[in-house]
């Protein structure tokens, strides 16, 4: 008898095999579902309450993991580890939604992470940008004498306008316009400095093309300003935390803000960074940051995540954590925004590839294609027209079907 390994990277797929064995359609659409996985953590639960979790997802033939010292007499709190498919999920949150308050919470969280998965987004980017079928590309446009690539290379306006015509005929979605190096050791500029690298290429570039223009400052009054000459999203490597302002400004102009994981700033977030789990810690962190946008009025529909590949992430040591994010990416997509992933010719491409900035174009096509097949909404990039390249075949492998 022969047999083999079937995988199912995308949801039509097992639909399609099921058909080719005619299996009846109503059979289809129950089975179908079965044949997708998930593993989900939920932090901290009281004793009770993982033994209850435990005990339902074992009557649904799932499973989950808990600590051997919730169990009696210890009786501990503990993280729970559910492992199922997507019915046997969505059976037990429709269980625990008949449970107590506690449980009823553990239920809410395994449906919001089962549809953020699934989720689409409409980005408020010129007539409106859709993601799902297709990555967007951003364009890096650095206006500073000082990046770790391009630094100096598009000075004046006039370079700046000729490069972003350059990124639109390649198919950018969006240019990312940064008057600030945030390389590792980079020192602060001066708001003053930093107005005058972006504000006259906005406007100019604004004036010159139809795409969107993204602004990649961490000062209020510089996105104030550059939202004004046209710019119409904020692009902040501090999460809305560099300027307490910058919440009030996003939510005022209405407009997409990315949120970043970083260790401390750019001067020093390379200055022996440490996780205990890399992927975990960074979805806590922009959990709780995208909170505190909406707290602030920032509008969900407006926030997009960014893991902050290379913003003190440990590299080169024996440890990846670029990696090990680039894999785990669809950890963050739970949270339920678009994700946004900025890996082009970062140090550690370097450190793997052995070759530096100049000569990393390769190593940054296949970090992004990790990202896009494992559900990068956005990648933003120094090289359009080779991404756009690369897009074009990884989106119809990892997204037809979806």
């Amino acid at each position: 008898m022969f047999g083999h390994l079937r995988v199912y990277p995308r949801r039509g797929m097992a639909r399609r095999d099921m058909q080719a064995i005619d299996v009846e359609p109503a059979g289809i659409d129950i089975m179908a579902p079965k044949t997708e996985h998930r593993c989900i953590k939920l932090y901290d639960l009281a004793a009770q309450d993982a033994l209850i979790v435990k005990q339902e997802m074992l009557s649904l033939d799932g499973d989950a993991a808990i600590s051997r010292h919730a169990l009696p007499p210890a009786g501990d709190a503990t993280d729970v580890l559910l492992m199922g498919t997507v019915p046997q999920l969505k059976a037990l949150a429709g269980k625990l939604t008949r449970q107590y308050d506690r449980l009823c919470s553990c239920a809410e969280t395994v449906t919001g992470i089962l549809d953020s998965l699934e989720a689409r987004h409409t980005l408020g980017l010129g007539d409106g940008l859709e993601t799902g079928d297709r990555t967007l590309i951003m364009g890096i446009l650095n206006v500073t004498p000082d990046s770790f690539y391009d630094g100096g290379s598009y000075a004046t306006a006039e370079q700046a306008l000729e490069q972003a015509l350059e990124m639109a005929d390649a198919g950018a979605d969006v240019i990312d316009v940064g008057g600030e190096s945030t390389r590792p050791g980079a020192a602060a500029v001066s708001t003053a400095e930093e107005r005058q690298r972006v504000i006259p290429v906005i406007e100019a570039i604004a004036d010159g093309i139809d795409v969107p223009l993204s602004i990649d400052t961490s000062k209020a009054v510089i996105a104030d300003e550059a939202l004004a000459a046209g710019a119409t999203m904020v692009n902040d490597v501090t999460a809305l935390r560099g300027d307490e302002r910058m919440a009030g400004v996003v939510a005022e102009h209405d407009v997409p803000v990315c949120l970043m994981h970083m260790l401390g700033t750019p001067r020093d977030m390379q200055d022996n960074p440490g996780y205990n789990d890399v992927m975990a810690e960074i979805c806590r962190f922009l959990y709780e940051r995208a909170g505190y946008a909406l707290q602030q009025g920032v509008s969900p529909k407006n926030i997009v995540l960014d893991p902050g590949i290379g913003f003190g992430k440990r590299t080169g040591t024996g440890i990846e954590d670029n990696c090990e994010i680039l894999a785990r990416l669809p950890e963050l997509k739970s949270l339920g925004f678009p994700v946004m992933v900025g890996a082009s010719r970062k140090a550690f491409i370097g450190n793997l590839c052995g070759c530096p900035p100049e000569e990393r174009l390769e190593g940054s096509l296949g970090a992004a294609a990790m990202a896009v097949a494992n559900g990068a909404d956005i990648v933003r990039v120094h090289d359009v027209a080779a991404t756009r390249r690369m897009t074009a075949v990884v989106d119809h492998v990892a997204r037809t079907d979806r």
